[in-house]
């Protein structure tokens, strides 16, 4: 092991407990340190403060951490991230809109590119998680951007994804999109995007070039959408007979249907972009993950049984894919 990977791990444990504590402080010095040592922006984003992130998300998970220590860590990676984009002048480049794509909850990845933009001279207008594709359209319409950056860092956000390009591409807009849920190009080009940068400096070299020309056309939103536009309004009935079907206690009960929300979002994901497997992983994260937040597997399996049930008549495609997944 080289000098400098045994350097980044020492500054991930570093890094992992000021998050913890809440010391912001610490981290930030941290971050300022590498910096010094010519660490570039981007190794900072990707290889400390992403593992560290997902450290806290699968404590979180493994019931190691209460949520409100993980919402703290989060947030104080957020006010880090800031901290690095604040720049002394305001920027004059043109206007980028960075947004996390509808039902992610997550900020991160588009915290970061918004500070690599923002360190680049770019105008940025971060919007923050799960923003819905209809206000995003509005916001779009009023700011004429060059672009839209989107993260999506979740695969139950995948069709919320498509349909915030799909909003962005009807004002004319190009999207470039980022996220642990875009690993590929061709999964990116699946739902839409019209280009993908895997890094921060990917993207700003991607947006360089769009100054000069934006992409002509662009790209092609899934057809399956439009199978699913109803989803909105029958997820809470669909969730409310698999809770009735399947009752567990009043608080637990309101996780569950929180969490067969996702599964619907899941669902609607793994149709839209044709991998099944989005919805077998996400099962297979439920039944790991449940017994440290109160319900045991045979619970989770009652409940998405009896929301394949209530699914059959309205969404057969969709039960048949979750029915798969339960095995």
């Amino acid at each position: 092991m080289t000098t400098a990977a045994r350097d980044h791990v020492d500054e991930r444990l570093a890094m992992l407990t000021a998050l913890v504590n809440g010391d912001v402080a610490l981290a930030h010095r941290i971050v300022l340190g590498l910096l010094g040592n010519g660490v570039p922006f981007d190794d900072i984003a990707v290889e400390i403060l992403g593992p560290v992130q997902t450290e806290l998300g699968r404590r979180w998970a493994a019931g190691d951490l209460g949520i409100a220590h993980e919402h703290a860590a989060s947030a104080a990676v957020e006010d880090l991230l800031l901290r690095l984009g604040a720049v002394s002048e305001s920027p004059r480049g043109p206007g980028v809109v960075v947004a996390s794509a509808e039902h992610d909850a997550h900020a991160l990845g588009g915290r970061v590119v918004a500070s690599a933009l923002l360190l680049e001279g770019y105008r940025v207008m971060f919007l923050g998680p799960s923003v819905p594709a209809r206000d995003l359209a509005e916001f779009l319409d009023m700011q004429q951007p060059l672009a839209l950056a989107l993260s999506c860092s979740i695969p139950t956000a995948l069709a919320g994804a498509a349909r915030s390009v799909a909003a962005a591409h009807q004002l004319g807009i190009p999207v470039l999109g980022g996220g642990s849920a875009l690993p590929t190009d061709a999964r990116a080009a699946t739902l839409g995007f019209d280009a993908r940068a895997s890094m921060p400096r990917d993207a700003v070299d991607i947006l360089r070039g769009w100054e000069h020309s934006i992409p002509d056309p662009l790209g092609t939103p899934p057809a399956r959408l439009s199978e699913w536009t109803s989803l909105a309004a029958l997820a809470p009935g669909l969730v409310a007979a698999a809770v009735h079907a399947h009752p567990i206690a009043p608080i637990p009960g309101m996780v569950l249907a929180e969490e067969l929300h996702r599964v619907l979002q899941g669902v609607e994901s793994a149709l839209t972009v044709g991998e099944p497997a989005i919805i077998d992983d996400h099962v297979d994260w439920l039944r790991e993950s449940g017994p440290a937040h109160g319900f045991e597997r045979p619970d989770i399996d009652a409940a998405l049984g009896a929301l394949a049930l209530a699914m059959d008549t309205p969404l057969p495609d969709g039960a048949a894919v979750l029915r798969t997944a339960l095995g």
